[in-house]
């Protein structure tokens, strides 16, 4: 496995202007990473970060593409939001094409995988029957883009991310609708609590299908503590922690990976209140000693 970070991790220090691409990269580099994620909302402006567009930014690709060069960190992927659903036919026929846009982005970049999400992060408009209505729409969508991204020799995925599209059975079940080998599944091992799923067996069910993984860490109440904790879909309250820190069960979540013989990116994505390079070290740290520790 190859492991590194996602630039969501810096995304604190990017939006107050203490780090900017070029320090990722070499802070990277400094503590042995093997590659850089981009969620292309991290590197926008500030406040601009839900409409940026990274494809039409040439000055901040071509900073990644010289930042990457210099320290010889390679972009691994890249993470967008998309939605499918709940727009006219004009607005649904341009998100696809702007995430077939995106799938040229990364075959012109060199760069093998495309993130990319269904829906608004926060529809929590989960319940079966507009599940039901709306799936066969987004499974067409995302065939489409996944057969443009195998003729550029690009691999797309969705990820349990959010409350819609989350739970190890309705990605797979998106999977196995999509049927294309280019198409794959971005398995986060923390994003399964947001629709209140136990995150080993989530990762145990999914991880076969796999193109990509990324590693993070909650806390877990019962009730709400206070501000600041991110209200699940059955009503459980989550905050982002250090890696190994927090109430998942890191040792054996990273036993299910490695039984798995899944060998791909493997990205720290952390979104804890710790300071951010504390967070983003020793998470990484944690991760290289519990891989190291699981192996034996």
């Amino acid at each position: 496995m190859k492991l590194g970070l996602s630039s969501y991790s810096f995304r604190p220090l990017m939006e107050n202007g203490s780090m900017q691409i070029e320090d990722v990269f070499v802070w990277l580099e400094a503590h042995g990473a093997e590659h850089l994620e981009i969620a292309t909302l991290s590197v926008a402006p500030p406040g601009a970060d839900m409409s940026y567009e990274l494809r039409d930014d040439a000055e901040m690709l071509g900073r990644i593409r010289a930042a990457s060069g210099k320290t010889g960190i390679p972009v691994s992927g890249i993470c967008i939001g998309a939605n499918f659903i709940g727009t006219d036919p004009a607005d649904r026929r341009a998100q696809i094409d702007r995430v077939k846009g995106y799938v040229d982005l990364c075959s012109d970049m060199e760069v093998g995988f495309l993130r990319h999400d269904v829906v608004h992060w926060g529809n929590r408009s989960a319940d079966t029957p507009e599940f039901e209505r709306e799936f066969a729409g987004i499974a067409e969508a995302c065939h489409e883009i996944a057969s443009h991204a195998h003729s550029r020799g690009v691999t797309t995925s969705v990820e349990d991310h959010g409350f819609f599209m989350n739970s190890s059975e309705r990605i797979k079940r998106l999977l196995h609708a999509v049927g294309l080998p280019s198409f794959k599944l971005t398995v986060d091992v923390g994003n399964f609590l947001c629709v209140d799923e136990d995150p080993l067996m989530g990762t145990r069910a999914s991880i076969a299908h796999a193109s990509f993984v990324h590693f993070k860490d909650f806390y877990v109440r019962r009730n709400e503590p206070g501000p600041g904790w991110l209200k699940t879909y059955g009503g459980q309250f989550i905050r982002g922690s250090v890696f190994g820190y927090g109430d998942l069960e890191t040792h054996a979540i990273a036993e299910a990976v490695v039984a798995s013989g899944y060998d791909g990116f493997v990205s720290l994505e952390y979104e804890g209140n710790e300071p951010t390079l504390f967070g983003c070290e020793t998470g990484l740290n944690n991760i290289r000693r519990i891989l190291a520790e699981v192996k034996r």
